[in-house]
């Protein structure tokens, strides 16, 4: 009874869906090759969130987020091999901690958690594998109230822009370092 006093209970719950759609840049770094270039890619995907207000604090927001990106790259070598093209794909997933900063018309706000993304390398020397890893992402961003509904289903449509970074702890596509920096505009409705 002690662990979980009434006064720390959820006052209210609003629910909303977002979808998202933009570019990923993915930053590769590798100790066996010069540089390596990754083109800027589409990337899209959904997220499931809750804003909840507590006695002791309102707009904490739990997201429940996918995004999606597939990019073409090249690796460049310190030696006179030719480069190497390849595409990697990302499923990511995550769960995230935020707030928002509730405004009358402009909603920012800024959230972080942890996931993983599922990562598929293939180049043109047949090098083809998948492999899970963990990730971590930071970002924020503002939503704008494009209409104010007045239904009792759903509250309000919003649009926004989202920015995120990743870090992504992999093991095989390079060796020192792999993140990346997602841009996206994003439609909320909420309800």
């Amino acid at each position: 009874m002690a662990l979980a006093p009434a006064a720390a209970w959820a006052k209210d719950y609003k629910s909303n869906t977002a979808l998202d759609g933009g570019y990923m840049w993915f930053f590769a770094f590798d100790s066996r090759t010069s540089h390596i270039q990754i083109s800027p890619a589409l990337c899209y995907g959904g997220t499931l969130f809750q804003i909840i207000d507590f006695s002791w604090s309102r707009n904490m927001v739990a997201e429940l987020n996918y995004l999606y990106s597939k990019a073409r790259g090249e690796e460049f070598y310190n030696d006179d091999r030719p480069s190497n093209l390849f595409d990697l794909s990302m499923h990511h997933l995550a769960f995230n901690p935020g707030y928002f900063f509730e405004g009358r018309r402009l909603h920012p706000y800024i959230s972080g958690g942890l996931g993983a993304s599922l990562l598929h390398y293939e180049d043109r020397a047949h090098q083809n594998f998948d492999e899970t890893d963990f990730t971590v992402n930071l970002g924020g961003g503002a939503d704008y109230t494009l209409w104010e509904t007045g239904m009792a289903a759903l509250d309000r449509l919003d649009l926004g822009l989202r920015v995120r970074y990743f870090y992504i702890f992999q093991d095989k596509i390079v060796n020192v370092a792999l993140n990346g920096i997602a841009v996206n505009l994003r439609l909320v409705l909420r309800w």
